[in-house]
């Protein structure tokens, strides 16, 4: 599932091949495109900058006038693609909302649920893209804010805090269950039971598991010469837990409809959930 590490290495991939090039073709299916962003001329003009924030993925264009930005979100299925001009690709080319094209290299993505195109002033009033907390995976990540985000809902779980993307940009479900894991924390402490030292440790794990996948390659949170041995609780339902032996178990929380996976003793909860 693409979490944070998925779209900061697709990003990368993407600015090597457009950044800098002139854009000799650009389609958008079933775009929301803002009235100021549809009347600026795309072809012809330079991808600017192709960054990453959290899950979700810009590429800002120079036009004939302002900027403009193509804000992309694959939530569970969406996949940029980048090819050769006439190299074959690997899905149906009728699944393509988004196709960028240079003299160099051909860009489409597939299946995005989320595809919009405004112009750079426009951006910056964007419902979601402003609002977004600090970037786990980011090279500058402040500590500072993350734990203030944090600690502004202190009667949540936090498990249901760090899948917030208004509080932590990046971590989804997977690196969530993990992190709570290593940390030995159970997901459904509440945040204000925990103490800045522990904010902090979870903090510093989240930042180590992304960063450490985000260079390519399966991801994976335990790092052992068994490669079938991946992760720790993710989807592990009843198996023995690396640490201990204790069967796996998932719980879930109110109002979020993703799972907690988690092992009862090393993360002392109480059964059932």
């Amino acid at each position: 599932m693409p979490e944070g590490d998925t779209i900061y290495r697709t990003a990368t991939v993407l600015r090597r091949a457009l950044a800098g090039r002139v854009v000799t073709g650009f389609d958008l299916v079933a775009a929301k495109l803002t009235p100021a962003a549809a009347r600026r001329q795309v072809v012809g003009g330079t991808v600017k900058a192709v960054e990453s924030n959290g899950k979700h993925l810009l590429i800002t264009f120079t036009t004939d006038g302002e900027d403009v930005v193509l804000h992309t979100h694959m939530r569970m299925q969406g996949q940029w693609h980048v090819y050769r001009p006439g190299e074959r690709w690997w899905f149906a080319p009728s699944k393509a909302r988004v196709v960028i094209r240079t003299d160099e290299y051909v860009a489409p993505c597939e299946s995005p649920p989320v595809v919009e195109l405004l112009t750079a002033r426009e951006i910056a009033l964007h419902p979601v893209v402003p609002e977004l907390g600090p970037d786990v995976i980011a090279d500058e990540f402040d500590f500072a804010e993350a734990i203030r985000r944090l600690r502004a809902q202190p009667g949540r779980d936090i498990a249901t805090a760090l899948l917030d993307q208004r509080t932590l940009s990046g971590i989804g479900n997977e690196f969530k269950n993990e992190i709570l894991f290593i940390t030995r924390t159970s997901p459904w402490t509440k945040v204000a039971d925990l103490e800045e030292d522990d904010l902090r440790r979870i903090l510093d794990v989240s930042r180590d598991l992304m960063r450490r996948n985000r260079d390519g390659g399966p991801r994976r949170t335990r790092f052992v010469l068994d490669r079938r041995q991946m992760v720790w609780v993710q989807e592990r339902t009843r198996l023995p837990c690396y640490e201990c032996g204790t069967p796996i178990e998932w719980g879930t929380h109110p109002g979020e409809f993703r799972k907690s996976w988690y092992c009862p003793r090393c993360q002392n909860v109480p059964q059932p959930v």
